[in-house]
């Protein structure tokens, strides 16, 4: 399907992420810069220190999301009237599965695909060094960063941090996603998010390079409070 692309729009217009993650009630907010102790429970690693591991590969998270979702939406309209929302998910995910392979190499040994044949497939990536490492593998997201797709067998186990082969316990693991409006068709933002079975800890947003100013944060913290 990867052939049937059509060339992304020069045009196109990246839009103003500030305007689309203005804190909802009850939703906190917090630098790129913050350490985020409050996120921090039974042990786990901070969301700053997480982040991290991970910063380098920060614009590269926001370009492979963006650019497959403007690859899909450059399918021929007759196509794209045929696909429901799990088909267009699916087409979008593959796009991003593979520019990320790509991009990816440039930063082997650091960055790694495990070997997804033990997983059923899913494509999980290491990051970082041993003891300070994370997984991640990419998703769509809904606005507070859970997973809006059917989910593998090996994707729940995934996300409730089962021993799954080839997966070092040690290291966070983490989804990588787009979140999209209703309709589907207009980008909002590309999120890093840190579930936990039916949970998610904590859950941020990427400021896009082409947005950022000199010496603002890489992403803000976007997590809902929720009361219980």
């Amino acid at each position: 399907m990867l052939d049937s692309c059509c060339a992304l729009g020069a045009g196109n217009k990246i839009r103003n992420i500030f305007l689309d993650f203005r804190p909802p009630f009850g939703t906190m907010q917090l630098p790129g810069s913050a350490l985020g102790g409050a996120t921090m429970m039974n042990g786990e690693r901070p969301v700053g220190e997480v982040m991290g591991f991970i910063d380098f590969l920060l614009h590269d998270f926001d370009t492979i999301c963006r650019q497959a979702h403007e690859t899909y939406r450059g399918y021929a309209p007759d196509v794209l009237v045929q696909h429901d929302s799990r088909t267009a998910a699916n087409c979008i995910y593959s796009h991003m599965a593979s520019e990320a392979e790509s991009r990816f190499a440039a930063h082997y040994p650091k960055v790694q695909l495990l070997d997804p044949r033990p997983l059923g497939g899913l494509k999980v990536w290491r990051v970082g060094d041993i003891g300070a490492d994370a997984l991640i593998r990419f998703k769509k997201h809904d606005q507070d960063g859970f997973a809006r797709n059917y989910q593998t067998k090996q994707a729940r186990q995934y996300d409730r941090g089962d021993v799954l082969p080839g997966l070092p316990q040690e290291a966070t693991r983490l989804s990588v996603g787009y979140y999209l409006d209703p309709t589907g068709t207009e980008f909002i933002r590309t999120q890093v998010a840190r579930p936990r079975g039916k949970r998610i800890d904590w859950c941020v947003a990427i400021v896009p390079q082409a947005e950022r100013q000199a010496g603002e944060k890489l992403w803000f913290e976007i997590t809902r409070q929720r009361n219980f």
